[in-house]
């Protein structure tokens, strides 16, 4: 699904009257139905609804919502800023609710606020910017306080829309309804928490004209994103057609690392996939995965060094870190690895943390492979320099900021978890509270590196991988609980995941 930033709404709204021959009252109209129905949703007949209405188009979305409500339920739109409206669209039908008997009133009522049983944000939208009023300070701490079920018109009060960071005002809703274009910011935490249920009314635009007259940057790794970018496999295909993967992942304080990526990759799809590490745990692991190829080798030793770099030139892809072992060795491997030659690299666990601790960054910006890292938020901590809180509260600026310094695809775990370049930014939206066990990242990283095997090294590959993973423990938690699922169920459930969508 195509994401809209807010600057690109207010073009979009020009082409479609420009254009397409939409008007701005005709989408204010379908606005309003789209605002009407969430409240139908939620209040029964004749409950009290307040509709808080800010002076450019999103309050006039919700006169247009007030007055096809009139009638149905006690109706008050609170005209917060007591300016009115300031476009045409907006003033029509702020005239059609007063010509129906709707009641307005004037700048902030406190009892009005916590009286309500559905309260409407429409104030802002995506259009604002800057510092807010302490009025509208005071209306958000009323807002808080209110038991009322509240709905926000695209975008709730205090969200950044774009970059999903929180204003000290912001407030929760319980509905989002996000009109045309879902916004990135609505995906991703921390926004996500304060959105609710998002509902997405398209109000009859043609997509497909905007698309190729639009350049988006921002995605929703989401079931249709799935079924589009899954690559079909042909019939008339052998191992060679999906390529070799190396894994170079465990160790002996982390076995089941080796396991859980292991078995993932094999269930990913890719056509051979080798797996390097020591004497015991290839034997281990021989036993259990007899499909793969096994090298015995150390890390730690210099000259098997030289073997495991020119190994990895043989491969498409090449996954390090998963359960390793942080150490200078590894850091030292690891930046062997990024100046040579061959196909893309994936960085995961102790790999990022080897290479903070004791390696040198810029490697990323000037390796020569395609590199995918794919950290935690303490992990990326280590790595970025920024702290921990910081990244929490600004994902998606910290996640683009890297990926584009650093010359890298970013996979920043967590609830929503982003992947980009910099440029693209997918957002996901599949996963639970059940992946958030230890051993459910080495899966991930496994299944990211059996992809590259036959899928082009960029963030579409990375999406897709993190969308399964999600999807498969979503599927689990039905039958095991979010408690009950653990990391050794998924890759099973990844390869169910994606016989649904080669479907």
């Amino acid at each position: 699904m195509r994401l809209a930033l807010s600057s690109m709404i207010s073009k979009i709204d020009s082409y479609a009257e420009n254009t397409l021959g939409i008007p701005t009252l005709t989408l204010m109209h379908r606005s309003g139905e789209a605002v009407a129905r969430a409240v139908r949703e939620v209040t029964p007949m004749g409950a009290k609804v307040l509709i808080l209405a800010g002076k450019g188009n999103n309050g006039g979305d919700g006169y247009a919502a007030a007055s096809l409500l009139l009638g149905e339920y006690d109706i008050t739109v609170m005209d917060v800023f007591s300016a009115g409206q300031r476009s045409d669209a907006g003033n029509f039908f702020l005239s059609k609710y007063k010509e129906l008997g709707g009641n307005i009133v004037a700048g902030v009522d406190e009892a009005l606020v916590i009286e309500a049983s559905v309260i409407v944000d429409a104030i802002f939208g995506t259009g604002f910017s800057g510092e807010v009023s302490e009025q509208i300070k005071v209306l958000s701490s009323l807002i808080r306080r209110s038991h009322a079920r509240k709905i926000a018109v695209d975008v709730p009060l205090g969200v950044n829309a774009d970059d999903g960071t929180l204003a000290d005002y912001a407030i929760s809703v319980d509905t989002t309804v996000a009109l045309s274009y879902v916004k990135p910011g609505l995906l991703s935490y921390p926004a996500r928490a304060n959105t609710g249920r998002i509902i997405l009314d398209t109000l009859g635009l043609d997509r497909a004209k905007i698309a190729e007259n639009f350049e988006f940057k921002n995605f929703a790794a989401d079931e249709s994103f799935a079924r589009a970018y899954l690559p079909e496999r042909e019939a008339n295909s052998n191992k060679g057609s999906f390529g070799k993967v190396l894994l170079i992942a465990g160790s002996d304080k982390y076995r089941g690392a080796a396991h859980l990526s292991l078995e993932a990759a094999l269930r990913g799809g890719a056509g051979l996939v080798t797996y390097l590490g020591e004497e015991g745990l290839c034997t281990e692991l021989r036993m259990k995965y007899p499909e793969a190829i096994y090298e015995q080798t150390d890390i730690d030793d210099e000259q098997s060094r030289e073997k495991i770099i020119d190994l990895s030139k043989k491969h498409r892809a090449t996954l390090i870190g998963s359960g390793s072992g942080m150490s200078e060795r590894l850091a030292e491997l690891v930046s062997e690895l990024l100046s040579a030659d061959g196909g893309a690299l994936v960085l995961d666990a102790d790999a990022i943390n080897s290479l903070a601790a004791y390696g040198d960054i810029s490697a990323l910006k000037s390796s020569k492979r395609k590199v995918i890292l794919t950290p935690h938020p303490l992990e990326f901590a280590r790595l970025s320099g920024y702290d921990v809180t910081y990244i929490q509260s600004h994902r998606i600026e910290c996640a683009k900021s890297f990926a584009s310094e650093n010359g890298c695809i970013l996979v920043l775990k967590g609830a929503a978890t982003l992947i980009t370049d910099g440029d693209e930014l997918y957002i996901n939206t599949s996963g639970s509270s059940a992946l958030a066990k230890a051993g459910s990242g080495d899966v991930l990283a496994g299944l990211i590196l059996s992809l590259l095997g036959f899928m082009d090294a960029g963030p579409v590959c990375a999406a897709l991988a993190v969308y399964l993973h999600g999807t498969a423990g979503d599927n689990l938690t039905k039958i095991l609980s979010s408690y009950g699922v653990t990391p050794s169920d998924l890759p099973r459930e990844i390869a169910r995941a994606i016989s649904e969508f080669e479907r």
